[in-house]
């Protein structure tokens, strides 16, 4: 079972918006490591999304728990949406 994630910035993208997206896809990265994909080389190219694959349905409820978890105190989460695919 796949399930995949889209995370996009919520609003029109501005470049400190794209930098944070950025950022932010760093942070998911290390937080879902070993339990889910993020291609790192569309993360620091993201525009206005990126993408977040779990390939096994074991580690689904872990990742779903990280990404509903929000991101840093830094940055408010209404500058992001997360949407399962």
């Amino acid at each position: 079972m796949h399930a995949r994630f889209r995370i996009g910035l919520a609003n029109a993208p501005t470049p400190d918006l794209v930098h944070q997206l950025r950022n932010y896809g760093e942070y998911v990265h290390g937080t879902v490591a070993g339990k889910a994909l993020v291609d790192m080389q569309q993360v620091d190219s993201a525009t206005e999304f990126f993408l977040v694959e779990v390939t096994d349905k074991r580690n689904l409820g872990a990742v779903m728990a990280a990404l509903r978890k929000g991101t840093r105190p830094t940055v408010p989460d209404s500058h992001f949406t997360l949407e399962r695919l």
